[in-house]
This record gives structure tokens, C-alpha cells and sequence, in this order.
């Protein structure tokens, strides 16, 4: 049920796989006899060089998986010289993985029903040393994940006895669920206390379905910091981002686990990139599990990939030092694709690199 939690989606799943299928049908053009011997896969993101190309997105609940998992994965980030962002529902409080990870982290929020929590937030992040807020634009309602509701595997949390004897099979992850104090919301609270699920349930039943591009002027209005805004799957969103403040749009359609009737990021991503014209670093996530996906990505218009499940696989499977090694991975592999393309540097990449269909 927790396997189902990570790699499910939405609905029928149809945009998830569509993140997936999508960009692994993208060609890459072969050249030969060029001259490959220097790779270089930095990225430049605010001014800031980034070792590899690859940051860690958003994702919440991570202490389900593994109680230190956000830390692990922010120490990852730091150690291949990229940036994880951190996810407003984590278990772990933001300034936690922030001091594990000091100048990595970045600080994912939406906008919740009381205008308090958002300043609340804001001032969290300030006290973090956090200079980057990632606007999650996309989560004004929530879809249903089929998997999830099939295990009982809610915020209500209504277990099956399928789930109770599959969770019963696996001891020393039940273990960790039923003792960690981190099983909760680390910066969401009720009288001083992280949220646990039932309250979170409560909580996300008044969800905020009037926020409009005004809020993202008025956090521009309080954050001294850079401002993305994530969720962008529309040349006409990334206008408005830009034109309400944000300094990158963030081209992301939540993985496949909210609405299973869109494109994928990489069919989004031309239009999107065209339309803010170099104005400012265009971010993407979606269907990364190869170094040629990100080459294709950054040809494609990307400043900067971020993956999810990839990671959380690693660090599930040996913490910090596993999510690291995932990142090694996807980095030797662009650089392995890159050089069959006859090109050295990968922010230089463009649609020459593209082979015609």
C-alpha cells in the first residue's frame, strides 16, 4: 500500500504514464567524431552554479517511506551540489532539513484557506534561511488515486485487511510507522502539535479554490527571496507567473497524481519555453528515469530537471547515501548521452540535438 502511494496516480493513471511514455519516445541525434573528452553538466539557476542538472522536487509524506527521508534526500542534494525542495506537507519541519542542509534547500507552499498560515509559512522560511519559495499553483483541488483508495490508504486512514496483513508482512517498516513521531505534518500544527492525518483530513475539507494570481502578487509583495511558481502546464500561465512576479515557472503536472486528463510535462514543455522567451529559468519534472530524458529536457527549453520517485527509491533503500548514488546515476548517464549527441556542455543543449521523427 505504500508502494502504491509512491508510484500510483490519479484516476486511470493516464497522465502518468504519459509522463513516462512521452519522453522516452523523444530521439536524440547522433554525432560522431567530435570531440567529447571535457563533459559539462552544470546549470545556472538565480546565479547560483549547480553541479548537475537534476534537483529534488516536491514531495510530501516522505516520513511514510522512511522517517528521515526529507533530511536524507536534502543532505543527497547537497552532496551532488543541486537543490531539494521541501515539501509544505512534510514530516520533518522545514527548519530541520534546511539546518541538514544548509544553502540547499528550497521551500515549496500553497495557498491555504487562512491567509495566516501563508504569512506563518513565509516568516518559517525566512527563519530557515531559505532564499527560494516554490508557489505549488496546482493543488486548489485534489483528484482521487484509485490504489490509494482500493488500499483504505487515506488521510482517513481506513485500512483494509488486505493492507493490515500486507503492512503485518513488513515489521521493521511498521515499526517505524507506529513510532516515529515524524508520521505527521512537521509544520502544520493544532495547539503546538504537528498535524497527524485526521487533522490534515479536516484541514484539506476547506481547501482553497479562490486563490487567483493576485495572491501570487501579494506573496511577491511580502517575499524578499526568489518566487516559482510550480504547476505551470499552460504558455499563457507562464505568462501570468511572470507578469505577477515570479522569477521561473516550473513546468510540472504533479507527477500524474491530480489531474489524469492533461498532457505530459514533456509535450508542455516547447510551448512553455517558447513563450517566456529566456525571460526567466524554466524548471521541469515529470517521467525522468534516464540521463538522455534530461538532455532531451534541457534541448527542449528546461534550465533545470527535478525528479521525484527516483530518488525516494534510493533513499528508501539505504537513506542519503542511496539517493545520492540515484543522482550519480542520472548524471553519468546525461553526460554518457550527451557526448553521442557531439556536444560537451549541457546548457547549451537546443533542438539541434533532437533527432527529426
Amino acid at each position: 500500500m505504500v508502494m502504491d502511494f509512491l508510484d500510483g496516480g490519479a484516476l486511470d493513471e493516464i497522465t502518468l504514464r504519459a509522463n513516462v511514455g512521452d519522453l522516452s519516445a523523444v530521439r536524440l541525434q547522433q554525432r560522431v567524431l567530435r570531440e567529447v573528452s571535457e563533459m559539462d553538466l552544470s546549470v545556472s539557476v538565480f546565479g547560483t552554479t549547480l553541479r548537475t542538472p537534476v534537483g529534488i522536487a516536491p514531495m510530501g509524506l516522505m516520513s511514510l517511506f522512511r522517517p528521515d527521508a526529507d533530511v536524507a534526500l536534502a543532505r543527497a542534494a547537497q552532496a551532488a551540489g543541486t537543490v531539494f525542495v521541501h515539501s509544505a506537507w512534510s514530516g520533518t519541519p522545514l527548519r530541520d532539513v534546511a539546518a541538514a542542509a544548509p544553502g540547499s534547500v528550497w521551500s515549496q507552499m500553497t495557498f491555504w484557506p487562512d491567509a495566516r498560515l501563508v504569512e506563518q509559512h513565509l516568516q518559517r522560511a525566512q527563519d530557515a534561511g531559505i532564499e527560494v519559495l516554490v508557489i505549488a499553483a496546482d493543488v486548489s483541488v485534489s483528484s482521487k488515486r484509485d490504489r490509494d483508495l482500493r488500499n483504505g490508504f487515506t488521510m482517513e486512514a481506513r485500512p483494509t485487511p488486505r493492507s493490515v496483513l500486507n503492512a503485518a508482512r513488513r515489521p521493521r517498516w511498521l515499526l517505524n510507522f507506529l513510532t516515529s513521531p515524524r508520521v505527521a505534518f512537521g509544520d502544520q500544527s493544532v495547539d503546538g502539535n504537528p498535524m497527524n492525518l485526521k487533522q490534515m483530513q479536516e484541514f484539506m475539507e476547506h481547501e482553497n479554490t479562490s486563490a487567483t494570481w493576485r495572491d501570487v502578487e501579494r506573496i511577491r509583495a511580502l517575499w524578499p527571496g526568489r518566487i516559482v511558481v510550480k504547476g505551470i502546464v499552460s504558455p499563457d500561465d507562464a505568462r501570468a507567473a511572470i507578469d505577477s512576479g515570479a522569477d521561473a515557472v516550473y513546468v510540472s503536472n504533479h507527477g500524474g497524481r491530480q489531474f489524469d486528463a492533461q498532457p505530459s510535462t514533456v509535450a508542455a514543455l516547447p510551448a512553455i519555453a517558447g513563450a517566456v522567451d529566456g525571460q526567466v529559468p524554466v524548471l521541469v519534472d515529470g517521467g525522468i528515469r534516464r540521463g538522455s530524458d534530461i538532455v532531451a529536457m534541457m534541448a527542449l527549453g528546461a534550465s533545470l530537471c527535478l525528479v521525484g520517485r527516483p530518488v525516494v527509491y534510493g533513499a528508501v533503500h539505504s537513506g542519503t547515501a542511496g539517493a545520492e548514488h540515484v543522482l550519480e546515476i542520472l548524471a553519468e548517464e546525461a553526460s554518457v548521452a550527451l557526448a553521442f549527441t557531439g556536444t560537451t556542455i549541457l546548457r547549451n543543449v537546443d533542438r539541434s540535438v533532437i533527432a527529426p521523427t
